[in-house]
């Protein structure tokens, strides 16, 4: 099977619009993701936000939203978490259909960009349009600190444990460990540069020297050597972010005491 085009897309979409505004018990529906404001590209999926009338009736809603969209795209992927009020859908022409649920009452944006579709009731618009100026206005906790605590707090752990693994030969785990203290730094990146970089979404946006660094903590030889150099590198690109603000942060473990255990285990 092909894959979708932007015209297939659209047609669902409007078909998603159509199906939902008949329904007795939705209030609204919202686009949410890179399809509320313009789609990123044409690999783009469809996101969106369905407004109940009231909670006694999800179940209801979420079975007729299902069998509307099966008479209409052939899925051969459904998933529905029985914890989550969210529904997943792969098309066969590989089109993902992501689906939330919510009682109207409850409606708020958390992105300024998420657009109303259709409102029954003509509050939705206005609830999310106040929810979201308050979330902007409210004393916003300094993320960015926060993140320099947890990143001193845990990172030289993996580090630490890198280094044995490099030294024992046991390249998987060592891997293992230099990905996770990496999405420490590329947490700490996204923050201070305002870049959205869950699952490396917005990555290829830091500066280039930014991203200069973090290309060379990243694994291209399957050996002991090159290991010891990406793990070098990623140490020093890590305390260089951590020591940028020092006085945000306790730095638990130094960048001196991890680079001699470093080199303690790569001598041993």
């Amino acid at each position: 099977m092909a894959l979708f085009t932007p015209a297939d897309r659209k047609s669902i979409m409007d078909y998603i619009v159509s199906f939902t505004e008949q329904n007795e018990h939705i209030v609204a529906l919202v686009a949410v993701g890179s399809g509320s404001f313009g789609y990123t590209d044409e690999l783009s999926d469809l996101d969106f936000v369905v407004a109940i009338d009231s909670g006694e009736n999800l179940n209801i809603v979420k079975d007729s939203v299902a069998n509307e969209l099966s008479k209409k795209a052939s899925i051969i992927y459904f998933k529905q978490d029985p914890d989550i009020p969210l529904q997943v859908y792969l098309c066969d022409n590989f089109l993902e259909i992501d689906i939330g649920y919510g009682v109207y009452t409850d409606a708020a944006a958390t992105r300024a960009h998420w657009k109303v579709l259709f409102d029954k009731t003509g509050t939705v618009q206005e609830a999310m349009q106040t929810s979201w100026e308050k979330t902007k206005n409210d004393p916003k906790i300094d993320e960015y600190a926060k993140a320099l605590l947890e990143c001193s707090d845990r990172v030289w752990s993996n580090l630490m444990h890198g280094a044995v693994a490099i030294k024992r030969r046991q390249y998987f785990r060592a891997i293992a460990e230099l990905d996770i203290a990496r999405n420490f730094l590329v947490k700490l990146l996204g923050l201070r540069y305002s870049l959205d970089t869950e699952r490396g979404r917005d990555v290829d946006k830091l500066p280039e020297f930014e991203l200069h660094t973090l290309k060379k903590t990243l694994v291209r030889d399957f050996s002991q050597e090159a290991l010891w150099s990406n793990l070098t590198c990623l140490t020093n690109a890590i305390y260089a972010e951590l020591e940028r603000s020092e006085e945000q942060t306790c730095i638990k473990i130094n960048r001196q005491q991890v680079n001699e255990y470093i080199n303690a285990c790569r001598n041993f």
